[in-house]
C-alpha cells in the first residue's frame, strides 16, 4: 500500500509569492503581468496570446493545497468526425510530456496542474512555456484536420 504525504495547506502569503513568480515569468516572456490578469473568484488568474492560442494561468487553493494551472482552449469541437478527433487526441495525449489533452463544455484543452508545494520559478516557466507551444502548434492543425474552429473565434 503506498501512502501519500498530505500537501502543505497553502497561506495567503504562499500564493502571492507564487504569484510574483508567475508575474516575473510573464515579464521575462514579453508579457505585462498587470494586462494579463484576470478576475477570479480566488487566487491569482492571468491570460495571453501566444501565436493563435489564448493561454490561461491560475493560482488557486482547493481544500486547502495550492495549485498552479495552466491550460489552452484549443478548438471548439466540430460537428462531424468526433470520434476521429478523439483518437487523435487520445494519440497525442501519448506524444506530449507533462500535458494533458481534455474536453470540457464541448471544447478541447491542453492543461497542466501541480500542487505549489516544492514549485520553484524554473518549472513554472518550463511548464506556462511548454503548455503554449503545444497549444499554438496543435490548434490549427486540430481545426485543418477536423474541422470546427479555433476557440473564440465567430
Amino acid at each position: 500500500m503506498v501512502f501519500k504525504r498530505p500537501a502543505k495547506k497553502q497561506t495567503e502569503a504562499d500564493l502571492q509569492s507564487y504569484a510574483s513568480t508567475v508575474a516575473q515569468i510573464l515579464l521575462n516572456i514579453g508579457i505585462d503581468p498587470q494586462q494579463a490578469a484576470m478576475p477570479v473568484q480566488q487566487g491569482y488568474g492571468w491570460n495571453f496570446k501566444r501565436g493563435s492560442a489564448m493561454v490561461e494561468i491560475y493560482i488557486a487553493v482547493h481544500e486547502g493545497v495550492g495549485y498552479l494551472q495552466v491550460l489552452s482552449p484549443l478548438i471548439e469541437l466540430p460537428q462531424a468526425n468526433l470520434l476521429p478527433l478523439y483518437r487523435r487526441l487520445l494519440e497525442t495525449n501519448l506524444q506530449i510530456t507533462a500535458a494533458a489533452l481534455g474536453i470540457h463544455n464541448d471544447v478541447v484543452y491542453v492543461f497542466h496542474e501541480r500542487p505549489l508545494e516544492g514549485l520553484d520559478s524554473q518549472e513554472a516557466s518550463n511548464i506556462i512555456n511548454m503548455i503554449g507551444a503545444y497549444a499554438d502548434d496543435l490548434d490549427d492543425k486540430l481545426v485543418q484536420e477536423f474541422g470546427g474552429r479555433l476557440y473564440g473565434r465567430i
